[in-house]
């Protein structure tokens, strides 16, 4: 999703829109205004779903990722929206998990709605990684390492993201999971298996999987940007 902002000047007394609790103002065409943007937005995406359950469960997934629900893993989002179905508990599992979909046409149309929403030659190109704890050790790349959501070596997995930002307004474009350097030894070779990682995946940095999304978005002229940071 994207999102639009107009420059307004702050003050001390206001405080920023993300500690300020969501209007509840919303009459009865706003919301059907939403749904219908929402729904529309998701369309976009049709093509790169190969089947209609596919394109069910993802927009399942985007609503239950825009709720208010607390936890957001599978079992507890259809619980949230569509009560106690364990058929449908497994079929999103099993889409998130095993299924198979254009996941760079994915990325690729959110890139061209975000030029075409957001795009502006002044745009900036921003890179950085972020980290996600975790309690196990089953989750993909996860690792002892440092993770800057907590501000310390711990548990976790470890990703690079791209987001774009402009005069219009700013969102995501890209990211990419790292794999530390450790998951490519005699060990853990028994886990990619499990966890689904292609064979023929190379061991690359964190600042090699930036430039790598970089490249590709100046590959393929799609998005307006002067710097990158």
């Amino acid at each position: 999703m994207t999102y639009k902002f107009k420059h307004r000047r702050i003050t001390r007394s206001q405080p920023p829109a993300s500690g300020r609790p969501p209007s509840t103002k919303l009459t009865a065409q706003d919301r059907e205004a939403i749904c219908q943007a929402l729904t529309d937005y998701h369309r976009a995406f049709h093509d790169c779903f190969y089947r209609r359950e596919q394109r069910r469960w993802s927009a399942l997934y985007l609503c239950g990722q825009l709720s208010n629900l607390e936890r957001k893993t599978i079992e507890p989002l259809v619980l949230g929206l569509l009560g106690t179905d364990p058929n449908v508990v497994r079929a999103v599992q099993e889409f998130i998990g095993d299924g198979q979909w254009d996941a760079n046409g994915v990325i690729h149309r959110h890139q061209t709605l975000v030029a075409a929403s957001l795009g502006d030659p002044r745009g900036v190109v921003i890179v950085d990684g972020s980290g996600f704890p975790k309690q196990g050790e089953h989750s993909v790349g996860v690792a002892r390492q440092y993770c800057g959501t907590l501000g310390k070596i711990a548990n976790c997995q470890e990703g690079v993201f791209v987001v774009y930002s402009s005069p219009q307004g700013y969102t995501f474009l890209n990211s990419r999971l790292y794999l530390p350097e450790e998951w490519f030894d005699r060990d853990h070779r028994a886990r990619w298996q499990v966890c689904g990682i292609p064979a023929n995946t190379p061991f690359r940095t964190e600042p090699e999987l930036a430039v790598e999304m970089v490249r590709d978005l100046v590959a393929r002229e799609v998005i307006p940007f002067h710097w990158v940071t």
